[in-house]
This record gives structure tokens, C-alpha cells and sequence, in this order.
């Protein structure tokens, strides 16, 4: 189902991940009972098979053993709960889950309000500089693949 993107992940490429280190299905199924959906069929791989990485100046978000999520500062649901302690960021974005964070003026994140009909939501692109937002990729796998080709 990923054959390009494993395909792309087993060249040297920008994003480095690191083998032996993708998350239990226990932590992912923990993590979608507090968000209260389903994460994305191709971020779900991701995590299973490669868990996180990291890519130029920034860590793409996985999930870490529950013991550890607090210490953590690439793990999905602990980020999630910094920014959802925040009232302001709740009233302006509902529905974001944030899924990278590189040092730039780009952030990237899940818009959780409309999975289409595999459960994939869009990764959008938020432009911190100039306040714009705009789809990055469909999918999380088309946003590995995106992130991919541009630093060649």
C-alpha cells in the first residue's frame, strides 16, 4: 500500500528515522481513545513501522512509551495537551493537531475536522509569517513523500 514511500524511506533522503523504534500498538490505541478519533491509516503505519524522525531542524511527532510522554517534547499527545491548556489556541484552531514543528516560519499540522473516506486527514501548511493556511498534502504518507522530494 506505501510501496513508493518505502521506496523513498530506503534511499538516503532528508529524513532520517531510526530502525527498532516505531510505537506499540497499545500507545497508538491509548492515543486515539484520549483524542477520541482514529489517527490516519498512514500516520498509524508510520508510527508502527518507523515511529518518528526527524528531518533537517525538526522532529516529525510519533508517540513515545506512555511513561515517558511527559519528557518528551516530539510526542503527539504531549503536545497536543500543551496546546489544548491554551484557551486561545482552542478557539482558533479546533480542529489542528500539530505534526511538525521545524525551526522556520512553517508549521505543519493534521486538520482533524474532515477525514476522507480511508480516515486520512490533510496535512496543512501553516506560514507563520504571513498568517496563511493551505493544504501541505491530502495524506500523512503524501506529506512524507512531499517533504521528501523538496530536499533532495
Amino acid at each position: 500500500m506505501y510501496e513508493r514511500l518505502t521506496e523513498k524511506l530506503s534511499k538516503p533522503s532528508a529524513i532520517r528515522w531510526f530502525p527498532g523504534h516505531g510505537a506499540e500498538e497499545s500507545w497508538i490505541a491509548e492515543a486515539e481513545a484520549e483524542l477520541g478519533f482514529k489517527l490516519p491509516p498512514s500516520y498509524r503505519w508510520w508510527l508502527a513501522r518507523y515511529g518518528g524522525g526527524s528531518l533537517g531542524d525538526g522532529q516529525i511527532l510519533t508517540l513515545v512509551a506512555p511513561e515517558d510522554r511527559e519528557y518528551t517534547d516530539w510526542d503527539l499527545l504531549y503536545i497536543h495537551r500543551l496546546n489544548l491548556a491554551e484557551e486561545w489556541w482552542v478557539s482558533r484552531f479546533p480542529h489542528r493537531m500539530d505534526l511538525f514543528v521545524p525551526d522556520s516560519d512553517d508549521l505543519y499540522y493534521f486538520d482533524t475536522s474532515s477525514p476522507d473516506e480511508q480516515g486520512e486527514f490533510s496535512v496543512m501548511r501553516y506560514d507563520l509569517m504571513n498568517d496563511l493556511i493551505e493544504e501541505y498534502a491530502p495524506t500523512f504518507a503524501g506529506f512524507l513523500e512531499q517533504l521528501i522530494d523538496e530536499r533532495k
